[in-house]
């Protein structure tokens, strides 16, 4: 097990792991707090993601807590007491910004493995993931307006992409939770897949499957959902065509031809 450096007032309590050689998973073990996270949480948690992002071994990472709870967002009482001191404030924000954003910066399948309260910030962290899977406690709630804050406007597009507009309004609005069968209806949550009973069983299952296709097909095919998810294809498309011409150039994609050829499985390298 190792965990994530920290410096002064670190969090300790973000967890990295290796399930498979190709498989990361950082987990939040904070379970007195339901792994709600304070400043030093957040900055570990983004020095995580981007420690794996260099990693080229790594194919996919899982991203789940412990104790019963995914993530129950951030730490309110640590957060007010930073707002008293505006610089104080704005270096816990901006900590809580950066590990959305190395979430987000990801080249490869980013999972979510959902169990217990996924709320607030937990609920953003698990939109920034390419997928979330719903364990049989899993319950997800947007509660901003019930603290008489707002949440911010980026997260809503990513909300509103996963669930629609009416049920976003409705979870925004309400602060109400949605449990484990109306996230997966809503399509906020992928369900455990057949014979498996957690949710980060289903996790590295389904980052087994995602290790077996291309890389760089991933990587463009991400990029281009996350694009469109936010409204800004046209600002990526030259980098989606640069990754389409690196892959035709690729021995990935000489690889791929010749397992077809031969009926086998093909094993890719991401170059």
């Amino acid at each position: 097990m190792t965990v994530a450096p920290g410096g002064a007032g670190a969090s300790s309590y973000i967890e990295v792991t290796r399930p498979r050689p190709e498989i990361a998973q950082i987990t939040i073990a904070r379970p007195e707090k339901r792994n709600a996270l304070n400043q030093a949480g957040w900055s570990d948690l983004g020095k995580a993601f981007r420690t794996l992002s260099g990693d080229r071994s790594v194919r996919s990472v899982i991203l789940t807590g412990t104790g019963g709870a995914f993530c129950a967002g951030d730490d309110i009482l640590a957060f007010r007491a930073a707002q008293a001191d505006p610089e104080a404030r704005q270096v816990y924000w901006d900590s809580i910004m950066d590990a959305y954003a190395s979430v987000s910066a990801m080249t490869v399948p980013v999972i979510a493995a959902v169990d217990g309260p996924c709320y607030g910030g937990g609920c953003t962290l698990a939109l920034r993931c390419d997928f979330r899977i719903a364990g049989p406690m899993a319950s997800f709630a947007i509660p901003p307006a019930k603290l008489g804050l707002v949440y911010p406007a980026d997260s809503t597009l990513l909300l509103t992409s996963a669930v629609g507009i009416t049920m976003a309004k409705y979870m925004l609005y309400s602060g109400e939770r949605l449990v484990a069968s109306q996230a997966v209806d809503a399509g906020l949550a992928l369900p455990l897949g057949t014979g498996e009973e957690t949710a980060i069983a289903a996790a590295i299952s389904l980052a087994e499957k995602l290790t077996r296709s291309a890389p760089l097909a991933i990587q463009a095919s991400k990029l281009a959902c996350d694009a469109i998810a936010l409204g800004r294809l046209p600002e990526f498309e030259g980098e989606i065509r640069a990754l389409s011409d690196k892959a035709d150039r690729s021995n990935d994609y000489k690889e791929g031809a010749a397992a077809f050829a031969g009926k086998r499985q093909p094993v890719f390298t991401g170059t």
